[in-house]
C-alpha cells in the first residue's frame, strides 16, 4: 500500500527490513520523496539493499 501526502522541505529517513524479498536478494522499506510540477509526494517502497532500485516500481496510470 502507498500513501501520499504533501511534503515541506522535510526529508524522512525512516527505514525498516522488509520480512520476505521476493527475488532472494535483501530489502527494506523507506519512504520516497518525489517533486514534480504540482509539488512534493512521498510514499513507501519497497527496495533492495545493494542497489536501492524498488522491487515493484509504482504503476502511472497518467502514462
Amino acid at each position: 500500500m502507498t500513501r501520499e501526502q504533501q511534503q515541506t522541505g522535510k526529508q524522512t529517513g525512516d527505514a525498516k527490513p522488509a520480512e520476505k524479498p521476493d527475488d532472494g536478494q535483501r530489502t527494506f522499506e523507506t519512504d520516497i520523496s518525489e517533486t514534480g510540477d504540482d509539488g512534493t509526494t512521498v510514499r513507501q517502497a519497497e527496495v533492495h539493499e545493494d542497489d536501492l532500485s524498488e522491487t515493484k516500481p509504482p504503476s502511472d496510470p497518467a502514462r
